[in-house]
């Protein structure tokens, strides 16, 4: 299992913990593939009957854009279908999973959070998809997950904007479930464990598909994955990256 991953069992309820603190748990393709192994180990323990997934400061604050910097469309290809591989065991797990957000929920760290059944936040909590400010659109999901919850308009403003809320603004969109106090986080995510813990695991898994099933989007994540890999095709998308790792506000052209 990756360093930058713990996972916990207790009382039937899995707890996948991201602490890389030092980079705000900025996710790449090893710690993707350490969450996605993390999500299996949880989903086959026939003594875990309830997941919850938070991080160590802050949830995610999204992609490793070192990482991404030099993919070619192919390689960015991949990297989106790893995230939406991820994300998708999320939502398919046969058990409720629990998203406890601390800090920051950017890009695909948001997504992670979208994918979750409940998201419960803390005060400090920050949500949002800033992938437009790199040239970009989120890529694990994001377009049809936040849509999914959020409606058309919403999700438009976010996305297109790349604007970063407040847990009291996702709260009263509905992105957000419970808000807590910054202290209270885990404790009251154990305690909404612990109430699903006692269900019927059978009812809570048939539940979940049933819903799941009225909001059927692969032909979204699909399209999706193609826009997102063509993006690393452009100009834009260059510039994007190379400001944000100056530090600076990109001019984008539209090439």
């Amino acid at each position: 299992m990756d360093s930058s991953l713990k996972i916990e069992k207790e009382k039937g309820v899995g707890i996948i913990t991201l602490s890389n603190p030092d980079t705000m748990n900025i996710i790449g393709t090893a710690a993707l593939k350490a969450l996605g192994e993390a999500l299996g180990d949880l989903q086959k323990d026939n003594r875990i009957r309830v997941a919850i997934i938070t991080g160590e400061k802050h949830f995610c604050a999204g992609a490793d854009i070192k990482e991404m910097k030099d993919k070619k469309p192919a390689e960015a290809e991949v990297f989106a279908r790893l995230g939406h591989e991820v994300c998708n065991s999320i939502e398919k797990m046969g058990k409720p999973v629990i998203a406890a957000v601390c800090g920051y929920a950017l890009g695909g760290g948001c997504e992670i959070a979208l994918a979750c059944d409940m998201r419960l936040a803390s005060e400090d909590a920050k949500f949002g998809q800033p992938e437009v400010n790199l040239g970009l659109i989120p890529g694990f999901g994001g377009t049809q997950r936040l849509t999914g919850l959020l409606g058309v308009g919403r999700s438009k403003e976010l996305i297109m904007t790349g604007r970063i809320i407040t847990a009291g603004e996702a709260q009263s969109m509905g992105l957000v479930n419970v808000l807590v106090k910054n202290d209270e986080l885990l404790d009251r995510a154990g305690d909404m464990a612990a109430v699903l813990a006692q269900k019927s695991p059978v009812a809570l898994a048939e539940t979940k598909k049933l819903i799941n099933a009225t909001r059927d989007m692969r032909s979204g994540y699909e399209n999706e994955i193609d826009s997102f890999s063509r993006c690393f095709e452009t100009e834009d998308h260059v510039e994007g990256i190379r400001a944000f790792l100056e530090k600076r506000r990109p001019e984008f052209r539209g090439r």
